[in-house]
């Protein structure tokens, strides 16, 4: 069931209605940044349009690298520049009569050889960090608060990674760093030793664990997940006697009422290559840790696929019976709330009972 989920791309294959179809989605996009892309998806030169919050964003990205996200519609006579438009230089050209933007989004000439008018691009916030392609998006259109956090990462070595499009919202997605009794029902893990809890007022939260069962099969593996606002979950976990990292992300961007996109990657970085000499060592690094990345892609996939089924079809409980094991699920959701313009109305979920608080952290 999960190889014909990740060979399609689209978590539709079961009989049961995404959950979307099944009762109107209700609750509002999070404000923050998300991830429209990894890095090796915007090449010097591409123009490419992604879904964000009931709208469209154009990344590109000059000949120069410089890496721009705008509003696809050109202020002359309202041309879509995702379909046809290119970048020429610095600039991005409209296909339809060819005005040209530079990189600070104001216009620089016509198509006609005439004075330019007096025009702008709508820009959003970017930023890359971590192999990722971020946009901010906030709904009262406010500049950004707070800053994606960078993981020492090798940016020469790109991510291997998949992007599907399914049911769901962001703080569902994140809520699994915290929702600790499904790591054993639905993963396997065994011997699990994890602790950690968001802190109000941060926008970052960190998760320690060491399981077995993870994707180093046979091996007892501790790692480090990073949850970064309602985006993303990145795992980072150190290989023995100094070999190298491993690093996991998963995003989730909210793409419309009710839906996603999940982008998941992986990434083996290693410092070395055994039983070859330094210098070829040196010399085969990359390509086998690319090699390998590829290879514990798809090992990692088949569980994280299990986790797209779940979230495709899942109900969002806003008052959940939480049983002892669970998890830090309550404090979790009480700081979910400070991502939301407006977290009351039953928009956003409701604050837990101090009843149900406890619980959830035993």
């Amino acid at each position: 069931m999960v190889k014909h989920l990740l060979s399609s791309r689209q978590a539709d294959l079961l009989a049961a209605a995404p959950a979307d179809t099944l009762h109107a989605p209700s609750r509002p996009y999070p404000n923050g940044w998300f991830c429209l892309a990894f890095t090796d998806e915007v090449r010097p030169g591409s123009v490419t349009t992604r879904p964000l919050a009931g709208a469209e964003v154009v990344l590109y990205r000059t000949a120069n690298g410089t890496l721009r996200a705008v509003r696809p519609r050109c202020p002359h006579l309202g041309a879509h520049l995702g379909v046809g438009g290119w970048v020429q230089g610095e600039d991005i050209v409209c296909p339809f009569h060819q005005f040209a933007f530079g990189p600070d989004g104001t216009c620089v000439r016509t198509g006609y050889g005439k004075p330019p008018p007096k025009a702008s691009l709508s820009p959003y916030p970017v930023c890359e960090a971590n192999g990722s392609v971020y946009v901010w998006w906030h709904a009262l259109g406010l500049p950004p608060q707070w800053d994606v956090p960078l993981f020492p990462m090798d940016d020469r070595q790109p991510f291997s990674h998949d992007t599907f499009d399914l049911a769901g919202h962001p703080q569902d997605v994140i809520e699994n760093a915290f929702d600790w009794g499904h790591l054993p029902t639905l993963h396997g893990l065994k011997g699990l030793d994890i602790e950690g809890a968001p802190v109000a007022g941060q926008q970052v939260s960190t998760v320690t664990a060491t399981a077995r069962g993870t994707m180093m099969r046979g091996f007892r593996q501790s790692y480090t997940l990073t949850v970064i606002g309602l985006a993303t979950i990145a795992a980072r976990t150190v290989l023995p006697r100094g070999a190298g990292s491993l690093y996991v992300m998963l995003h989730a961007t909210p793409t419309g009422p009710g839906r996603i996109q999940l982008r998941f990657g992986t990434k083996l970085e290693l410092s070395g290559v055994p039983c070859l000499p330094d210098r070829m060592g040196r010399a085969a690094v990359m390509p086998v840790a690319r090699l390998l990345s590829a290879v514990l892609q798809r090992v990692a996939s088949v569980d994280t696929g299990a986790d797209l089924l779940m979230w495709h079809h899942q109900e969002h409980v806003e008052h959940p019976k939480l049983a002892k094991g669970d998890g830090p699920i309550g404090r979790y959701r009480q700081w979910a709330q400070q991502f939301y313009t407006e977290p009351t109305g039953g928009l956003a979920p409701p604050r837990p009972s101090r009843t149900e608080a406890i619980r959830s952290e035993e």
